[in-house]
């Protein structure tokens, strides 16, 4: 079982594409997923927070991705932007999940991320009462290969209590440890995997080597996806990551 997926917060962006880029000038988009996995066996989808994923796309996905590879989806704004958590989310999320039903039979599915809103200050009941009502099973689908596993990355910094800590440990989420420009990461161990999303602006060699230990010193998988920009390079990023982390995965 591989320890630590890391990968990009997305992968198909024309920006990548180009001498000294990415993904070579010739290759056709259809062909970046393909690309893609020969160098990370993970990805954060973040495009489904716009949108939900069509029956169309998630064939592809699955028809274009090795057994070996992870998908991490986050959830669509109608859950946590604008239903902010509410139990009438449910309708969504549970459609949401049906449409990833192929993705999660092949056993391809990782942890769904649940970005809050930054503005969504801390509320224990709701939150206690939304993780309570997690679905634990796909409709249609007869069995998983695999637990459906769930990580919420808190932005206001009022949930940083250990009172929500417990909450997460409870369900058994993980505690996205989001690291940014703004504020280091929460690493706080909550779940049976760690989820990391390194979002800041740039990363010395040192710091990136310093998340390898963390990752390596850990007892349970973890996924790291390296932050999206148009004209960043993310995977300079992911790379040293990868090579630090060389080894039994």
């Amino acid at each position: 079982m591989r320890k630590v997926w890391i990968g990009l917060s997305g992968y198909s962006y024309k920006p990548w594409q180009g001498e000294g880029r990415f993904y070579p000038p010739e290759l056709k988009q259809v062909e970046f997923l393909g690309f893609y996995q020969n160098r990370y066996r993970a990805v954060e989808m973040d495009g489904t927070w716009y949108r939900m994923p069509s029956e169309k796309a998630v064939e592809e996905w699955n028809a274009k991705s090795d057994q070996d590879f992870r998908f991490s989806f986050k959830l669509h704004r109608k859950i946590t932007h604008m239903s902010r958590l509410k139990l009438d989310s449910l309708d969504s999320l549970k459609f949401m999940l049906k449409r990833l039903g192929p993705l999660a039979t092949a056993g391809k599915l990782g942890p769904l991320l649940i970005q809050l809103p930054p503005n969504l200050k801390r509320n224990d009941e709701r939150l206690s009462e939304f993780a309570t009502n997690l679905p634990t099973e796909i409709e249609g689908v007869a069995s998983l290969p695999r637990t459906l596993q769930w990580a919420v990355e808190f932005r206001h910094e009022s949930w940083h209590a250990p009172e929500v800590e417990e909450i997460l440990k409870g369900h058994r989420i993980g505690w996205v440890a989001a690291d940014t420009d703004e504020a280091a990461a929460q690493r706080r161990d909550t779940a049976e995997f760690h989820y990391a999303r390194l979002r800041k602006s740039q990363y010395s060699s040192d710091e990136l080597k310093a998340w390898a230990r963390y990752f390596l010193d850990s007892d349970k998988p973890c996924y790291v996806y390296c932050k999206h920009e148009d004209d960043g390079s993310p995977w300079e990023w992911a790379d040293i990551l990868a090579k630090e982390t060389e080894g039994p995965q």
